[in-house]
């Protein structure tokens, strides 16, 4: 997808100037006032709440559900690193990359701690490590967004 755009429209990883083409793209949802530098805003998405963040002038897109027990992200903290930003579940402190939505930290424990006796109860409860769901943002010419799924 990134050979469709010139140079000249690439915004940042996973950002584009102009607007989607919806036959091209599946428009998942649409942010009308994106957020400020180092701010998120939460938008309903197809398939639930998704956070969008502006981290180093570039905009993230992630779901905002934790695939653990389906818990809220909404409120995780959201740290830039080397590989770009994580958001991590405040409720169980695992952390996922916001640019490919890879869980890079896995925890089992309950409230964020992790030990072996708590991890043994909690492993049966709710899901195994799994991944969210990255999108693409792309700002149209307007400043507002629309967040899809990657090609």
């Amino acid at each position: 997808m990134v050979a469709a755009w010139k140079q000249s429209s690439f915004v940042g990883i996973g950002s584009y100037r102009r607007q989607p083409k919806t036959s091209r793209w599946a428009v998942c949802a649409q942010v009308k006032e994106p957020p400020a530098e180092g701010d998120r805003v939460v938008v309903d998405g197809d398939d639930g709440p998704i956070v969008v963040a502006k981290i180093d002038g570039k905009y993230y897109a992630v779901d905002a559900k934790c695939p653990h027990l389906g818990l809220p992200m909404k409120q995780g903290k959201i740290e830039n690193g080397p590989d770009g930003p994580t958001l991590t579940c405040n409720f169980h402190n695992s952390e996922f990359n916001m640019k490919s939505g890879v869980c890079t930290k896995w925890v089992t424990g309950a409230l964020g701690f992790q030990n072996d006796f708590i991890s043994g109860v909690m492993s049966n409860v709710g899901s195994e490590k799994k991944n969210v769901q990255a999108y693409e943002v792309v700002e149209a010419e307007d400043g507002s967004l629309s967040i899809v799924m990657p090609s």
